[in-house]
């Protein structure tokens, strides 16, 4: 049975199509860590301060045993077998990559900007938004930023080949889809105004520039740069 790990706009777990249910919060981050750190051995007491450095050592350690506890009474619940996916001893705690599992940032990662366009379209889909929406640990901020810069440069590449294979709806789509996650892309309108025109759609061209000024002022104060400006005289 395939554990599928959700971490990409929301925290979601599944096995065999049903929804694995953990509700709790330092739960989910704990197993999100160590998904993503899969194969890595963590001492105890260095989790128990990572995720409660406010805490005393007595108290973050049973802060620690608690979300244990919730993880693996959610996978039993579902009839997984949660020793079938985590190492846990007295002393040290670790994702074990053996067995089945999928996880939404492994796949995205699988591409990069030299990947072809078909498989780069499918794996950039995977990004449906922030990791871990809501989330602030430390941890998660630092790998939130990582995996919206690779998201970046893989659209940004994906995006390029789509306009010059002229896949006009392809690149429509993928550019849409980039806006709507937000941090104002340029390169993102920038790629819709030449799908646009390249469909001969010129009046959604200019709505797009429009879109992009609109969009530049009210989030960051700024106005689009030369290459935009440029690209819209052009067109």
């Amino acid at each position: 049975m395939t554990l599928n790990i959700h971490l990409l706009g929301q925290f979601k777990l599944e096995a065999n199509g049903e929804t694995i249910e953990l509700p709790s919060r330092p739960a989910q981050s704990l197993l999100a860590f160590l998904a993503l750190n899969k194969g890595v051995i963590y001492r105890r007491e260095m989790l128990a301060s990572l995720f409660w450095m406010d805490s005393t050592e007595s108290n973050a350690r049973g802060y620690l045993r608690q979300a244990l506890w919730r993880i693996r009474k959610a996978f039993g619940e579902a009839s997984l077998p949660w020793e079938s996916f985590l190492e846990i001893s007295d002393i040290n705690i670790c994702f074990k990559p053996q067995n089945p599992y999928w996880l939404d940032t492994e796949e995205f990662l699988k591409a990069d900007e030299d990947t072809a366009i078909t498989e780069l379209l499918e794996r950039t889909r995977l990004y449906q938004g922030e990791l871990l929406p809501g989330f602030y640990d430390e941890w998660v901020l630092l790998e939130r930023d990582r995996l919206q810069s690779a998201y970046q440069q893989r659209m940004a590449a994906l995006l390029q080949k789509l306009i010059e294979a002229k896949r006009w709806k392809d690149a429509i789509q993928s550019g849409e889809a980039w806006v709507r996650l937000g941090n104002s892309p340029e390169p993102a309108f920038r790629a819709l105004m030449q799908a646009y025109a390249g469909t001969g759609d010129l009046a959604m061209a200019s709505n797009t520039y429009q879109r992009c000024i609109d969009l530049l002022d009210r989030e960051l104060g700024l106005s689009p740069t030369a290459e935009t400006r440029n690209l819209y005289d052009q067109i």
